[in-house]
């Protein structure tokens, strides 16, 4: 009891960090009109200052394991909260697009070791009698940052200034490192190979592909030169996948793609988390420039899905443990799509406790999904591939970040092109939402197939509360 309630303790610290850099990730979002006015530019172009951020996380995940192992995880975690504390007084300090766009890639690299470090320490001395409760704490940032990031983004933008989002990150940093010093295990380092080509091929696919599909939402971009960038990043990946499967020493081990549970993560997990990100970026810029409303009012209506999101956290665990992981992911799963249908038909005329509500019920249904698929997705993997496949599943979870960030613009830009605006309107919000609706429904084909049984290894025995 006494080693499982240090762990949860680690888990806490984890996911504080986890939060402030999901935080990142989408606080901006209410805020890009003033940034754009600030750095003289478009509000669709600052989509890649969220980007770049969300891609620099994944282009550094895959070399975080070897990292810790090589000088230790209390070390690397130390040292990227540093980092991403001094690339946040650079954004703030920044005075245009580009500039800010190279801080965020900075901060990305700091938060790409940052989290996953951290899970892999607390997720490979968490018994799996404890893993569901444990998941549920390492995972709440992901749903609650994103929501509560165009709220705090919302409120500086109207009342003081964008700047003021990043100097936040200061006094957070500080408070993480106190108790990382405290917390965290002192281990020796381990020498290994660092398989390089593994890391370049990773690295350099992800960025080709997620650049090129970024390029691919702006509408001064080439369609065939952000189509053929997107393309060779996949053809780099292939390459990747092979390298990783025929090495002696890979990078990165691919034993967790043997395990049905945890390729759900690959295709359906994949298509829900980023519906699940695509909302809060489309919904406060709907809000703002559809609607008219103040950043603060479209970031406050946001707290419905928080509320959400708690309120039905507390049923999670009780659910699966009736119903099973498959029933939930299938009949959540539709329920959360019709979310978002509701969520396209918003005008500017729908009642505010109308809007609330559905919002309230998106979180909710948003809250079960996402845990859920992160337990499974954990349910047959052993304590010695822990740290690989926890980086997958980290890898996963921000690409996703990225895409859904990358394929909301896109939306947009195609729901613009196709009602022939060229300036965004409400009926390209609505488009655009569908369009995401229909993403989340395709997920229900991996769920359907999956083993009746998928997770009940961990249903052995009740877990803690």
């Amino acid at each position: 009891m006494e080693q499982y309630n240090h762990v949860r303790k680690m888990a806490i610290l984890v996911a504080a960090t986890f939060f402030m850099e999901n935080l990142d990730a989408t606080v901006i979002t209410t805020a890009i009109p003033a940034m754009a006015k600030s750095f003289l530019t478009n509000p669709q172009d600052l989509s890649i200052g969220i980007s770049a951020y969300m891609l620099a996380l994944t282009i550094g995940l895959p070399a975080s394991g070897w990292i810790a192992n090589r000088f230790t995880a209390y070390r690397v975690f130390s040292i990227s909260i540093i980092l991403f504390m001094l690339a946040s007084i650079l954004c703030a300090l920044s005075t245009n697009l580009t500039m800010f766009t190279i801080a965020r890639l900075i901060q990305g690299l700091g938060g790409s070791l940052m989290v996953p470090v951290g899970r892999t320490v607390v997720l490979s001395r968490t018994e799996k009698q404890h893993l569901v409760s444990t998941i549920s704490i390492l995972v709440w940032p992901g749903l609650i940052a994103p929501l509560m990031g165009p709220i705090i983004g919302g409120f500086f933008a109207q009342y003081l200034t964008w700047h003021w989002i990043f100097i936040l990150n200061i006094p957070l940093g500080f408070i993480a490192l106190f108790f990382a010093h405290h917390l965290l295990p002192k281990e020796l380092p381990e020498k290994r190979s660092f398989d390089i080509v593994g890391f370049i091929a990773c690295g350099l696919g992800l960025l080709l592909f997620v650049y090129g599909l970024e390029m691919v939402s702006h509408s001064n971009s080439r369609l065939w030169l952000a189509l053929g960038t997107s393309f060779a990043g996949c053809l780099i990946l292939i390459f990747a996948y092979y390298h990783l499967t025929h090495t002696q020493y890979p990078l990165i081990s691919l034993y967790a793609f043997s395990k049905r549970t945890f390729r759900m993560t690959f295709f359906g997990g994949s298509l829900i988390r980023m519906g699940l990100n695509s909302a809060p970026f489309i919904l406060p810029l709907m809000f703002q420039i559809g609607f008219g409303w103040s950043p603060l009012t479209a970031g406050s209506l946001l707290l419905s899905l928080f509320a959400g999101n708690i309120i039905f956290k507390t049923i999670n665990t009780p659910l699966i443990h009736k119903f099973g992981f498959r029933k939930i992911l299938i009949v959540n799963g539709l329920l959360l799509s019709f979310s978002f249908v509701l969520c396209a038909l918003f005008t500017p005329k729908t009642p505010i406790i109308w809007i609330i509500l559905v919002l309230f019920f998106s979180g909710g249904a948003r809250s079960i999904q996402f845990t859920t698929i992160t337990t499974l997705s954990f349910s047959e993997i052993e304590k010695n591939e822990m740290q690989s496949a926890n980086i997958l599943s980290t890898l996963f979870q921000q690409l996703n970040n990225v895409l859904g960030i990358v394929l909301s613009a896109l939306f947009l830009f195609i729901a613009s092109s196709y009602n022939g605006h060229n300036q965004i309107m409400v009926e390209d919000f609505r488009l655009a939402l569908f369009m995401v609706a229909g993403m989340t429904l395709l997920a229900m084909i991996d769920f359907i197939t999956l083993p009746k049984n998928a997770g009940n290894n961990l249903n052995e025995k009740k877990p803690l509360p």
